[in-house]
């Protein structure tokens, strides 16, 4: 079986397994399937080049929803349900491309490089965020924020929908969103939300982070629920505080420090174009302690 056809097959298999218990935790029908294309930068010194782009999704309930990566989603889902499908799928991958950094590329593309997943209203009237790195699964709660939004006269054709611009000062940035009052659900990309419509596009003052609808989908939608496998690996439950604190010092802090190691000039020599920080969350109003 060639790379390509595994690869085809990755949503048939998801959309047929994913509702079962063992998955997914607390599951309700979905009544709403936006993508969205996510670009993140990741260097704010070298935006040109520093930077990915993610399709992302955002799965509707009528009581919660769930936003997450696409390729992680499909990637866990086909390792839950065929194990041996997945990793038959990483050995051709890796086989069929022999330069180590072309090949690491492929796999953060072919697996997703998001790695948080946002829960809205779960539990009620709570935001649920999990997520991935320093090799720890993480977790944690929090009460459910919605941004306070000021409505301008600007609008914008999104996919075909009518939309009007709003701004906001939300969580450390200013955010301008775009949405479609014709499609009166108060939901969007990431921990946006609470306007008289589905945002279709948003991106903060900056652009470092943009959020741009690709598809809408009613018809055939699984169910939405939490995502449980990561609990079974085992999952660090933490404050909000203490997951943002950990991720800027893992993202930022040390990375002057292990780059001057890697170029064999000590752990103690840091280089000030190595130490400085050039990369935050969506959010920023968090302790930066480092």
């Amino acid at each position: 079986m060639t790379m390509k056809r595994l690869l085809a097959i990755l949503p048939l298999l998801t959309a047929a397994n994913a509702y079962a218990g063992d998955f997914i935790r607390d599951a309700e029908p979905a009544v709403l399937e936006v993508h969205y294309t996510r670009t993140e930068i990741t260097d704010t010194t070298k935006r040109a080049t520093n930077f990915f782009k993610e399709e992302t999704m955002l799965r509707i309930g009528n009581n919660m929803s769930r936003y997450c990566s696409v390729p992680k989603f499909y990637r866990d889902s086909l390792y839950h349900f065929n194990s041996a499908l997945y990793f038959e799928t990483e050995r051709i991958a890796f086989e069929s491309c022999s330069d180590p950094i072309e090949r690491d590329s492929k796999t953060l593309e072919r697996n997703g490089r998001y790695w948080d997943v946002i829960y809205k209203n779960y539990p009620a009237g709570k935001t649920t965020v999990t997520s991935y790195f320093e090799a720890t699964y993480w977790k944690y709660e929090e009460d459910w924020e919605k941004p306070q939004w000021e409505i301008g006269d600007s609008t914008k054709m999104i996919l075909g929908y009518e939309c009007v611009e709003a701004t906001s000062d939300f969580r450390g940035r200013k955010w301008t969103a775009w949405f479609a009052p014709d499609i009166p659900i108060q939901e969007g990309p990431w921990k946006l939300c609470g306007l008289p419509g589905l945002i279709l596009e948003a991106a903060d003052a900056r652009m470092e982070f943009h959020f741009l609808a690709s598809g809408l989908k009613q018809n055939g939608l699984a169910e939405v629920g939490f995502l449980c496998d990561n609990e079974r690996r085992g999952i660090n439950n933490v404050s909000r505080d203490k997951f943002f604190n950990r991720w800027w010092a893992y993202t930022n802090a040390n990375f002057g420090a292990k780059m001057s190691a890697m170029f064999g000039k000590g752990p103690n020599h840091v280089d000030s174009e190595m130490s400085e920080p050039n990369h935050d969350k969506e959010e920023t109003n968090y302790p930066h302690d480092l």
